[in-house]
């Protein structure tokens, strides 16, 4: 199809070529060659009579005019992807779809185990990719459609994108059975003397949100070990004088199972608040409707007091 002389399936290549600024990137994203690509933002000059990219020393660097296009063109290719997509009957018995789904293993263990276990019985032919969390990158890739639903702490959500509220969880401080220096209680001088693993995420280090909680209430801990993902907080202090501080769900599930002692945090700490977002184009689509809802009304189960 074109328009105005426009290829418009070369409006994707543009998307990828503008966002990256790297023939290469825009080819892996798209699954193309990289002369397919090159050959696409050759094409794409001589429309519209430009370089849109221009070589600065190593990298290339979008000109005045590809600066000018990346905003439209995003925006053209969600209503597109909004007209498409829609499908405002979805009836989960008998459909077919898949769902790329973000989120930490934390948000998996809490909510989303439960929630696939209820797809599994209402919606048999419906797949879900789980992706490991990426806070940078997050964003971007649900603006693209390359993500359905992003779950993430609520200071750290994408306001283009609708969301809606599903974990309100608190945090407890867990330590080996075996510790010696915590007693019936922990105290905030313990606390603070004793050695902590704590979560980063991603290659970006980002911190978790116990660090973000700590940091703005002025405490640093004495961090001696760092991992990617809070699930391996409760194995990793046990058989050490370490301790975690972790959600309140988590812990109590890791608790069940290994040798730990929990204990409330010697400090007030806000909640851990998880929120759900989704694709603003796919918001009248029956099937993001759906699986949006049953998340919601797992929620809504597992958010009642413990």
């Amino acid at each position: 199809m074109r328009l105005r002389r426009l290829d418009l399936n070369l409006l994707m290549s543009l998307d990828a070529l503008l966002d990256t600024c790297s023939v290469t990137a825009a080819a892996n994203r798209l699954h193309v060659t990289q002369p397919s690509m090159s050959g696409s933002l050759a094409r794409l000059r001589e429309h519209f009579n430009d370089a849109l990219l221009a070589q600065v020393g190593r990298r290339m660097e979008r000109t005045p005019l590809g600066e000018m296009l990346l905003a439209p063109v995003r925006e053209t290719l969600e209503k597109i992807e909004s007209t498409i997509s829609l499908r405002p009957d979805f009836d989960p018995a008998t459909a077919t779809r898949h769902f790329s789904i973000c989120a930490s293993d934390g948000t998996v263990l809490a909510l989303l185990m439960d929630v696939l276990k209820h797809l599994e019985q209402e919606a048999p032919h419906v797949t879900v990719d789980l992706l490991p969390a990426a806070p940078a990158t997050l964003g971007d890739k649900l603006a693209r459609g390359e993500l359905d639903f992003i779950f993430v702490v609520e200071h750290a959500t994408v306001a283009s994108q609708p969301q809606a509220l599903v974990i309100d969880d608190a945090f407890l401080c867990a330590a080996w059975e075996g510790n010696r220096q915590v007693g019936r209680g922990l105290s905030r001088d313990t606390y603070l003397a004793l050695g902590h693993v704590n979560t980063r995420y991603g290659y970006e280090r980002q911190p978790g949100f116990e660090q973000f909680a700590l940091e703005r209430l002025g405490v640093h801990r004495r961090v001696e070990v760092t991992c990617p993902t809070p699930t391996l907080l409760g194995p990793l202090v046990v058989g050490t004088q370490r301790i975690a501080t972790l959600p309140s769900r988590l812990a109590r599930q890791q608790a069940e199972v290994l040798p730990l002692r929990l204990f409330e945090p010697p400090f007030v700490l806000p909640h851990l608040r998880i929120v759900m977002q989704w694709n603003r184009a796919r918001e009248h689509d029956g099937a993001t409707i759906w699986f949006r809802d049953l998340v919601l009304k797992t929620a809504r189960t597992r958010n009642r007091p413990c």
